[in-house]
């Protein structure tokens, strides 16, 4: 793929690459010199921070995807259906599926993919949570085991197969618990299933759940999540994983056959494999301005970046928050560099942070403010619809009320 004018090429339509695309076409808008290209191997842009719902079969795939084509038009972005494969920085190409693009800047927003800490056989035999796709298989697959549970007369056996088991109880790994318990209740009821038969564990190698939030929240989550029925096995990391079951470091062996592993990312072996220099979990490390410290032009945003906490100086977890403030910061200083302008350092600033507890429960923080309940929830819904009118206006964050706002929730 070639062109005569300028490339500002941006891999990965996620929060960050997304975002970067819409700011950069902003500044440049009057600049004929310059073209954006955004490419995805999928060609709808997904609401990752909402799938857990999609899991639970509260929301569908029209509810948190948008097509990438709706977001653009009109715009001056160029879209390119394609998956990364690698990149050449001395020939400053990227090769894809279909061809190579040839870039002057380059933003690496490509997202992350899940660490399973070299844990025996758990990629195998666990379900993931990383796309719509993920999360509909997810679904799927729960509803199977209830659907093979129903004939199943051996009662051990039929406790496994309706044993869940979510790995890592971060804010994804906790998100999804009290969601699949709305869940599976719904689908007790539709194949009847004793309630004793069906249970929901969480497992989580640290000292609690949502690790770096607000201890008195934590406490008001782990509540929330017993009362729930949720069981929490704390300080207990797992050492394998089998086709009917996970065993922990204790000793303990969980007979299930539904293992959903939410215990950590990492970035995507293509941005590893690009030579490029990196730290933990393969995040590549960036200077002050968001630009990889080996490449002069090419910028590495969200999942993909090593940021470090300027209090703590150490990595800052990837959120979908940090990922959007990122997006700004390259855009501009992308921009600076074509223009001739001043490039801008980046330091992260975590404005607040919800998790969503099931139904409408939440709990919470906004600067020096908490909030839980349905307060929380409401404010955490405010913050995606504030997304949705950041990528398409009104219209589109209209045409998401009723789902965001008004599901059935039983």
């Amino acid at each position: 793929m070639t062109t005569d004018r300028k490339q500002v090429v941006i891999l990965g339509a996620g929060y960050g690459g997304l975002c970067t695309a819409l700011k950069l076409e902003r500044l440049l808008r009057k600049n004929k010199d310059w073209r954006i290209l955004l490419i995805d191997q999928y060609d709808y842009h997904q609401l990752k921070t909402e799938l857990h719902e999609v899991a639970a079969n509260r929301s569908g795939f029209e509810t948190v995807t948008v097509p990438i084509a709706r977001l653009v038009k009109g715009k001056g972005i160029d879209f390119f259906h394609a998956e990364a494969i690698s990149i050449d920085f001395a020939q400053r190409l990227v090769t894809t599926t279909r061809g190579k693009i040839k870039y002057d800047k380059l933003v690496i927003a490509l997202g992350s993919e899940t660490e399973f800490f070299g844990i025996p056989k758990l990629g195998k035999q666990a379900l993931t949570l990383s796309s719509v796709d993920d999360a509909i298989r997810i679904r799927e697959h729960i509803r199977d085991m209830f659907a093979q549970a129903q004939s199943e007369q051996d009662e051990l056996k039929r406790k496994a197969i309706l044993t869940v088991v979510v790995g890592g109880g971060g804010f994804t790994g906790v998100e999804l618990a009290t969601e699949l318990v709305d869940y599976m209740f719904k689908l007790r009821k539709e194949f009847g299933i004793a309630a004793g038969d069906a249970q929901l564990i969480v497992i989580e190698a640290g000292e609690n759940i949502l690790p770096g939030f607000d201890p008195e929240l934590v406490n008001l989550a782990e509540q929330a999540m017993k009362a729930r029925g949720i069981r929490l096995v704390l300080r207990t990391p797992c050492v394998s994983a089998e086709y009917d079951c996970v065993n922990l470091k204790t000793g303990e062996k969980i007979p299930t056959r539904t293992i959903i592993w939410t215990g950590g990312v990492r970035a995507r072996d293509l941005v590893a494999e690009a030579g490029l220099k990196y730290g933990p979990r393969s995040r590549v490390v960036v200077n002050p301005f968001l630009e990889s410290v080996d490449h002069f032009g090419v910028y590495v945003i969200g999942d993909n970046a090593l940021v470090l906490d300027p209090l703590t100086n150490r990595p800052m977890a990837p959120t979908a928050q940090l990922a959007m403030q990122q997006a700004e910061y390259a855009a501009v200083n992308i921009y600076a560099e074509i223009s001739g302008g001043r490039r801008t350092r980046y330091i992260p600033k975590v404005a607040g942070q919800f998790v969503s507890l099931g139904g409408r429960n939440a709990v919470g923080w906004v600067w020096i403010f908490k909030a839980t309940g349905f307060l929380a929830w409401f404010l955490k819904r405010m913050t995606l619809v504030r997304y949705i009118l950041s990528l398409d206006g009104l219209r589109l964050a209209i045409s998401r009320l009723p789902a965001l706002f008004f599901e059935k929730c039983e």
